[in-house]
């Protein structure tokens, strides 16, 4: 009997990229047989093509085996078509077992009182149900979700606070329309993060450096000025003030701070917040003058008058809960983070190509090395714990302290003593330009490059996006010419797991397919000097290859303008789930100090059809919808996500 991991991971790997194989491959054949065969069969083929690119394969398989002339390339297309209905068979009954046997599971699990694990079974149970929306309706699961918020509240009351987390995450995932589970799941979360960030080993301090009030300030004015919607400052000041009180309740600070222990200096300080909060609650508007009065207040009176905490740290977090009504995007950029921000958005930067964590055992390890880079070149593995830099022990630094002394100039040497098992090994190293790839393949060959056939036979290209940085649609262009000097005839575009990136690198990535002419992306904003069309400005070198764009759920912002693009221009076929659903755009902003940023929504965009499907708490209608819609259970998605987790890790070169 095969076991349900081996079962799960030949699934997890197989059924959407399937659908992929059999479009691109569909249609690319069909455009070689064109003129091959007898008219009478070539018709057939032809609609056979057309029904695969709708999804139909049922009726394309029919149509399939009416053709007379069974050559080697319809033979292929049949092998594929007659594999997906098998398989499609099989998982319609797999998941009409595993519904009954998580139901199963999750009513067990509140017969023991085990809520939080009665939820993860019923989320497994709502990606197979044949009618999701009914099943999120049934009176057991209605009285296992009361009994959920119930225990949560307990749990809160402990501060228990990942446990609760767990609760509100989980019915936040089963219900996504219900936006008190979103705001139970934030306050927990600032709790965690909060208890994290005062641990013994956290360095809370680096965090906050160089923050200062006058950039908040600035940030303020920005957003009265830019934001893609006139703001309510009401709630802006309302949050602000709220997360400053979530502050106040954290054990873990209180640990940290004398203000904060000492009890009447505590109450005082809550007190007056409250007053405060109480006041703008009670008033109808609020300007964004007078919000930044209230929160001026907070800072140099409020606090200085009680508590003492650091202005720092009582100024990011008070704009860390003003900025979340805005919504996900909009943020300050503090100056610790502006490095990293820009790395990532530029695509390169100077060091010696390695991606670290702190492990359980606050060490510092290698995730993997990057390619082509000087730590690749001299052996650095996955795996391997970083112990000094140097010549200096590094263990208790900071993560983004040992980023820190890692990097630097280029052309500078730097030395890292690794310990791998029981050796310790010092890895010379001059830094260098390190370029981040966010162009990948199917698999690695041996010398660490990437293969970018999905099957090479057939000659069915596979590129994966995995963000749009400035390099990337260079990067693409580089590897398709190498695809179609290797006798390209389809390819599959991965932008599944994709955050978005630059709105310039979807819109050139996007003309590399399109017709000259044809609409990439319109924007509009608040402020007319935001609003854009842009085009494919000429013919593009790829307009004519077979695609097929794969997504999902995680495919965001610049993704969903190329899968949009390419789908309201009948360019190719989007296969998959609904996409993320961001369809805003952020500008950068110097704020007073020039060591900060602010990070805000100016416009909204829209796809060539006219449409912009942002994701609102409300919205019952967002994200790019696929052409060809492919569900895939919580496991399979586990699965993909492992799978590609392990191609993009580096082993010795």
């Amino acid at each position: 009997m095969e076991c349900k991991l081996c079962r799960a991971e030949r699934w997890g790997r197989w059924t959407l990229l399937a659908w992929a194989w059999i479009v691109v491959g569909s249609v690319a054949y069909g455009a070689d047989t064109q003129g091959t065969v007898p008219p009478k069969p070539d018709d057939l083929w032809r609609r056979g093509v057309e029904l695969v690119a709708k999804g139909d394969f049922i009726r394309a398989a029919d149509l399939v085996h009416q053709i007379a002339a069974r050559g080697q390339v319809i033979g292929r297309v049949q092998k594929w078509l007659d594999e997906y209905q098998t398989k499609q068979s099989a998982r319609k009954a797999m998941d009409r077992a595993d519904f009954e046997k998580y139901v199963g599971y999750a009513k067990a699990r509140i017969e023991r009182k085990e809520y939080a694990l009665a939820l993860d079974k019923s989320l497994l149970a709502a990606d197979v149900a044949e009618d999701r929306e009914a099943f999120l309706r049934s009176d057991w699961l209605q009285q296992l979700v009361n009994d959920a918020l119930a225990k949560a509240d307990e749990l809160r009351k402990k501060s228990d606070w990942k446990s609760a987390w767990h609760i509100y995450a989980d019915l936040g995932a089963l219900y996504e329309r219900e936006p008190r589970y979103q705001k139970l799941e934030h306050e927990v979360l600032t709790h965690l993060r909060l208890d994290t960030m005062f641990n013994e080993d956290s360095h809370w301090q680096e965090r906050i450096e160089k923050v200062e009030w006058k950039d908040a300030e600035s940030a303020m004015e920005c957003i009265g000025l830019y934001y893609v919607e006139v703001p309510d400052f009401k709630v802006i000041t309302e949050r602000g003030l709220e997360q400053l009180l979530l502050l106040a309740e954290s054990k873990s600070a209180q640990k940290t701070f004398e203000g904060l222990r000492n009890e009447d200096d505590r109450r005082d300080f809550k007190a007056r917040l409250q007053e405060n909060l109480d006041q703008v609650r009670a008033a109808p508007t609020l300007d964004r003058r007078a919000c930044v009065e209230r929160f001026r207040r907070a800072v140099h009176k409020i606090n200085k008058e009680t508590v003492r905490l650091p202005e720092e740290l009582v100024v990011s977090e008070l704009m860390r809960g003003a900025l979340e009504p805005l919504d996900d995007f909009t943020t300050i950029i503090w100056p610790q983070d502006i490095d990293e921000f820009d790395k990532h958005t530029r695509g390169d930067f100077i060091g010696v190509g390695i991606s670290i964590i702190k492990n359980r055992l606050g060490e510092i390890e290698v995730v993997t090395p990057l390619e082509d880079t000087p730590a690749f070149r001299h052996g650095v593995q996955a795996g391997d714990i970083i112990a000094k830099v140097d010549g200096v022990t590094i263990k208790n630094y900071s993560l983004n302290k040992v980023v820190d002394t890692i990097t630097g100039m280029k052309g500078t040497p730097v030395t890292l003593t690794i310990r791998r098992g029981e050796s310790e090994i010092e890895f010379p190293l001059v830094r260098d330009l390190v370029k981040i790839q966010s162009v990948k393949g199917w698999q690695r060959r041996p010398d660490g490059n990437w293969n970018h056939f999905a099957d090479e036979e057939n000659k069915i290209g596979y590129i994966r996006i995995t963000n749009f940085q400035k390099n990337t649609a260079e990067d693409l262009a580089n590897v398709m010419s190498e695809l179609q000097a290797k006798g390209l005839k389809g390819l599959i575009l991965d932008l599944r797991w994709n955050p978005g990136g630059l709105l310039d690198s979807a819109w050139q990535v996007s003309s590399l397919f399109l017709h000259r002419g044809d609409v990439v992306v319109s924007t509009k904003g608040r402020n007319q000097g935001e609003d854009q069309h842009l085009n494919a400005a000429s013919e593009g070198p790829y307009a004519d290859v077979p695609l097929v764009v794969l997504v999902d759920e995680f495919s965001a912002s610049a993704s969903e303008i190329v899968s949009g693009a390419i789908r309201d221009n009948h360019r190719g076929t989007v296969i998959g789930e609904r996409t993320f659903g961001k369809f805003s755009v952020q500008n950068l902003i110097p704020l007073s100090s020039s060591n900060a940023k602010l990070k805000i929504t100016t416009a909204r965009y829209y796809l060539p059809s006219g449409v912009s499907l942002h994701r609102e708490p409300t919205s019952d209608k967002w994200g790019v919808e696929p052409e060809i819609p492919v569900r895939l259970a919580r496991w399979e998605r586990v699965n993909a996500w492992k799978a590609r987790r392990d191609a993009d890790l580096l082993g010795p070169p």
